[in-house]
């Protein structure tokens, strides 16, 4: 649902035609299975929409496109009401950081959004062909040395 710096739609019409539907989506599923998580996967600028999809029950924002939305901000307003899932961004850093700048970047995520827990670390979406398989390894080997 989301560009790079806003909904593609106005907020009322994503509540008038999308969020009923969804909210009905998810409580069906609560319904058949109560501890099941449920993730929304909408990427871009999405903070329009954020209180509405915790008001429906949703449990995992994906992704955490760092372009579009701030990291700590999330966190502040809403980390303990959403699981946020993604961030390494892969328009920037994962495809033209330095090693360096790759760790710089999960070290900050990890303190923002992921301060307190309830953060998945991931690519904001899929790692594109122009990233170097060097960069896609030192971030896993990071994620996996500093935790």
């Amino acid at each position: 649902m989301g560009a790079q710096d806003s909904l593609m739609i106005d907020p009322e019409l994503w509540r008038e035609f999308f969020k009923g539907r969804m909210a009905d989506i998810i409580r069906t599923v609560k319904e058949i299975k109560p501890d099941i998580k449920v993730a929304y996967h909408t990427d871009g600028c999405n903070y329009d929409i954020i209180p509405d999809l915790i008001e429906i029950g949703l449990d995992v924002l994906n992704p955490i496109q760092t372009e579009c939305m701030n990291p700590e901000i999330l966190q502040e307003k809403y980390g303990d009401q959403l699981c946020f899932f993604g961030g390494v961004a892969v328009q920037s850093t994962l495809p033209m950081g330095t090693p360096e700048q790759i760790e710089k970047e999960y070290a900050w995520l990890k303190n923002s959004v992921g301060k307190g827990g309830g953060w998945i670390c991931a690519p904001t979406h899929h790692v594109q062909l122009d990233t170097p398989m060097e960069n896609f390894f030192h971030l896993l080997k990071t994620v996996g040395t500093i935790g």
